[in-house]
């Protein structure tokens, strides 16, 4: 039941982040671990190996931390709720026995236990909050609000709470928390402007490129962008990921070979190395769902750091940024004839797509590169463990 992976360092203060998912779908959580070891700190990460896939005694692949795992099959959403309780006794034990300094507890799922050990040790706990668990589903207005009471009084306990969009404050209708960070969802800069050539490339045909979560719950509206481009000649969409709506996927491909390539769930590195090679982004989630008016997703930032233009849907989060920084362009995905008309913009004038690329790139550079957010997230704990 119980993985445990171990090599410590006990001259360096310890971070203890907790996760109830694999790393294996958590990229964020990796930045993480590796700013703080890079700060000086020694980390441990406390898992939920929910798919059990990995073997009792299997090694990290990273031998700059520990990790505990805990290993029980379980499904992710409100089906694992009551699986819960065997999650929050794991973490409290293994916060118990062990020496940290703080506590990084990621969304609503983790910050109970944590809460409780560090109340009990004295310690300071960090909360990150990338979802707002009380807009995962279509709660009653009374039962959203309840749980919402609830979950601010967690942040309100905590040394400090880290989101990931100024706007969730807005979807939060204010944190009550005096210490708040916002560190967005960035990639590596493992290259700069001098690195690649921004400007379209010479071939003819025009790559639109999506990479993440594949969930209908979601509502990508990816079926309303294979319908723009079915009659618009030389573009092509090359789409990755995992989830539901794979299968779908896969079948359009065969329908349309030579307009969709799916390539599946690509590594990290590996999305930014295609993200160099397209000439454009796009995501168009509904902005009707909560997470996604609110919150800015990792597409965005790896289209800036790319420096390609993205195609994203109005009223979202992700649109005012583009909007902002005039790094792409925003059109209404209900509409499938604004989603092909901006795709035909694109592709027809390369200097606006070069222009569109540079603003976002210059955007991450300044204000969105993960340089600065991790410069942000050593400054959060030097200021915690010196009485700051």
């Amino acid at each position: 039941m119980i993985q445990k992976e171990e090599n410590s360092n006990n001259s360096k203060p310890k971070v203890v982040l907790v996760r109830s998912c694999s790393l294996d779908f958590d990229v964020r959580s990796i930045k993480i671990i590796n700013a703080l070891r890079d700060g000086g700190y020694s980390c441990l990460l406390i898992s939920w190996e929910r798919e059990c896939k990995k073997a009792a005694n299997a090694n990290t692949k990273n031998k700059d931390y520990e990790q505990n795992s805990l290993r029980l099959k379980a499904p992710y959403g409100f089906l694992g709720v009551p699986f819960l309780f065997f999650w929050w006794f794991f973490v409290f034990i293994q916060l118990i026995r062990i020496k940290w300094d703080v506590a990084h507890a990621i969304n609503f799922d983790c910050v109970i236990p944590v809460l409780i050990a560090a109340k009990l040790k004295k310690k300071s706990v960090v909360y990150e909050i990338l979802d707002v668990f009380e807009d995962q589903a279509d709660f009653p207005k009374w039962l959203r609000k309840f749980i919402l009471s609830i979950d601010k009084a967690f942040m309100r306990c905590a040394s400090a709470v880290i989101i990931v969009d100024e706007e969730e404050i807005k979807e939060i209708e204010g944190i009550p928390n005096d210490n708040i960070v916002i560190i967005y969802d960035s990639p590596y800069q493992t290259f700069t402007r001098d690195d690649f050539d921004i400007s379209n490339k010479n071939y003819r045909t025009f790559t639109l490129f999506y990479a993440g979560m594949l969930n209908s719950k979601r509502r990508l509206n990816i079926e309303n962008v294979v319908d723009a481009i079915k009659d618009v000649d030389d573009v092509k969409l090359i789409i990755a990921g995992y989830g539901d709506l794979v299968p779908w996927i896969k079948e359009m491909t065969r329908f349309l070979p030579n307009k969709i390539q799916f390539i599946g769930k690509l590594p990290y590195e590996e999305v930014i190395k295609k993200g160099r090679e397209v000439d454009a982004f796009f995501v168009l989630r509904d902005s009707a769902i909560m997470l996604h008016k609110y919150i800015c997703g990792s597409n965005l930032f790896n289209a800036m750091a790319c420096g390609k233009p993205i195609i994203v849907n109005k009223g979202t989060s992700t649109a005012k940024k583009v909007l902002k920084n005039k790094c792409g362009l925003i059109v209404d995905a209900k509409h499938i004839e604004e989603i092909k008309n901006a795709i035909i913009t694109l592709k027809k004038d390369k200097k606006l797509c070069k222009e569109l690329g540079l603003n976002g790139r210059k955007a991450y550079e300044n204000k969105y590169g993960w340089q600065i957010m991790k410069n942000k997230l050593l400054n959060l704990y030097y200021k915690l463990l010196n009485g700051k």
